[in-house]
């Protein structure tokens, strides 16, 4: 057995599927990965309470604000229509199981907690139209692209890093020793979507992508979610269950393996088109 992300994301889904126990070499590698993320990512200053946390993701919600990567300005600016289908394949993983793990959270919360993480799940699965499910609406935009829609076929194309990102969930969802690492990290998510993702909106804009709506969806409703975020922390709060650090750890954790996931995926893109350059010379 290879030792990877690509062999961790079917080993995840293997556990889902089936209930097959993840073998022990995998979860010795997940745990190395995590522990170094957090170590990479961890800032010198820690909160020490809800009010704490909360000024530190707003500023640094605002420093990704002021500062929009270079691989970004690129998908929005550059990004060509067969580049644009190896970055919508990265994340196909993610975009054809999308929140389906955040039911594993939901036991380990107070029913408080729970309410906020139901009602951004009930907009996740489309309010029960499956038509609007977000992961209805990647299919859509795939098949848009002439790609294929089954799991099976995207675990075979994606990389390492386009593993990673849904791995992340699975780790926070069912094996992370304190829900408070999730709340950190899915309040931090929501809240920085809506600006992150204009670069897809402005691509599918300039490219006449007509299968926007995964990500137009986003824009709008992650704009609520981030609410619900903070709903999930002060539920948390108020029963005494949330861990600030780990929370920051969490948000610190998540922002370093969702930007990689995403620098690679574009620099894969570019390579791609360097080859077919290189091809054609």
């Amino acid at each position: 057995m290879t030792i990877s992300q690509k062999s961790l994301f079917r080993a995840n889904r293997a556990l889902i599927e089936n209930l097959e126990p993840i073998p022990k070499a995998l979860l010795g590698f997940e745990q190395q990965w995590i522990d170094r993320s957090i170590s990479e990512s961890m800032t010198e200053q820690q909160p020490s309470s809800l009010n704490e946390l909360r000024r530190m993701l707003e500023a640094l919600v605002e420093e990704d604000k002021a500062e929009e990567p270079p691989t970004s300005r690129y998908v929005a600016e550059e990004m060509s229509l067969d580049e644009f289908k190896i970055l919508v394949q990265e994340f196909a993983l993610d975009g054809l199981t999308e929140a389906q793990v955040f039911y594993h959270l939901m036991p380990r919360l107070s029913l408080e907690a729970q309410l906020p993480m139901l009602r951004m799940m009930i907009d996740e699965f489309g309010s029960g139209n499956l038509k609007r499910s977000h992961t209805s609406l990647y299919k859509v935009l795939l098949e848009e692209l002439g790609m294929p829609t089954d799991l099976e076929s995207n675990i075979q194309a994606n990389a390492e890093a386009g593993c990673s990102f849904p791995n992340m969930f699975c780790w926070l969802t069912m094996r992370a020793d304190d829900p408070s690492y999730f709340a950190g990290v899915i309040t931090y998510f929501e809240t920085v979507v809506p600006f992150f993702f204009g670069c897809y909106t402005t691509l599918c804009e300039r490219l006449g992508i007509k299968a926007h709506t995964y990500y137009s969806e986003h824009v709008h409703i992650d704009v609520f979610h981030a609410l619900e975020g903070q709903r999930l922390l002060k539920a948390m709060d108020n029963d005494r269950k949330l861990d600030y650090k780990k929370a920051w750890q969490g948000i610190c954790m998540g922002r370093l393996i969702t930007n990689n996931a995403f620098d690679q995926a574009v620099y894969k893109a570019q390579a791609s088109k360097v080859t077919e350059g290189a091809a054609h010379a």
